[in-house]
């Protein structure tokens, strides 16, 4: 089979909601966001469709732009988490850190997928809305994915973070991207040694290279589609055991309802 070139892009969107004065010392999650190994990538390399989902001032998930207020994510990202704590930005390779109260950009609205079972590896597919267009020179909008990928199918992810599994105090993560390769599902399930549902789409990286937490929500891409929502690695630099994508093509028939129900 010949190879195909997907780009999985764990860009970071900032979600936030309503505005509020109140102090909150909440500490936010332990969510760690970056690419392990891969290189540095432009924002255009990835077609701009890529979001910063941030935790109060904590960059803490992926996100995929599909239309200029839709984006899509993983479910796990928000789960009892409070959505006001959270805002979105768009369009820059390095990690946003000018977090300006009447900069931000809040969620609207957000619906997880009905369905959603974290520990069953089922629906962690969520769907939001912000308040404000997140346009721009450097912004891009991907297709809900119409193609069905196959086993060896070459894919390349993105996202920010560092090179190692350390950062230095203070540093700022940055757009990162590596390529890896799609894995035929029973494969993976022995690998894993767990079950993987049918609405899973699993891929590998080489040489130590891995997604992290903190990439979850970022697209599997195939041209100009968002075919795959990362959602679980075994451990970080661990290339030897696949990681785990939510397929797109599977929940495309809740997202495209989710989005025609939020309105534009």
């Amino acid at each position: 089979m010949s190879s195909r070139w997907v780009i999985i892009t764990s860009l970071f969107l900032l979600i936030s909601s309503n505005k509020s004065d109140e102090v909150d010392e909440e500490p936010a999650p332990r969510i760690h966001p970056r690419i392990y190994g891969g290189r540095e990538t432009s924002n255009s390399e990835i077609g701009g469709v890529g979001v910063q989902i941030f935790y109060k001032t904590k960059l803490l998930c992926s996100g995929t732009l599909i239309t200029s207020r839709h984006f899509l994510a993983s479910a796990h990202c928000f789960e009892n988490m409070n959505l006001n704590k959270f805002h979105v930005i768009a369009g820059h390779t390095r990690e946003f850190n000018r977090h300006d109260t009447n900069a931000q950009n809040y969620i609207l609205q957000l619906r997880l997928h009905p369905e959603y079972n974290k520990e069953k590896f089922i629906a962690d597919i969520a769907v939001g809305k912000s308040t404000y267009p997140l346009e721009g020179k450097y912004i891009g909008y991907a297709k809900i994915c119409r193609t069905r990928l196959h086993p060896e199918d070459k894919v390349t992810v993105a996202g920010f973070g560092s090179s190692d599994s350390f950062l230095s105090a203070g540093s700022r993560k940055t757009l990162r991207s590596m390529k890896v390769g799609i894995v035929d599902r029973h494969v993976c399930q022995k690998q894993l040694r767990i079950f993987i549902p049918s609405n899973v789409l699993c891929a590998r990286a080489y040489n130590h290279e891995t997604v992290c937490t903190g990439d979850s929500g970022g697209p599997l891409m195939f041209q100009n589609e968002v075919c795959g929502l990362s959602t679980w690695t075994y451990k970080c630099g661990n290339s030897r055991k696949p990681d785990i994508y939510m397929s797109v093509r599977y929940y495309a028939k809740f997202i495209n309802k989710t989005i025609n129900a939020m309105g534009f």
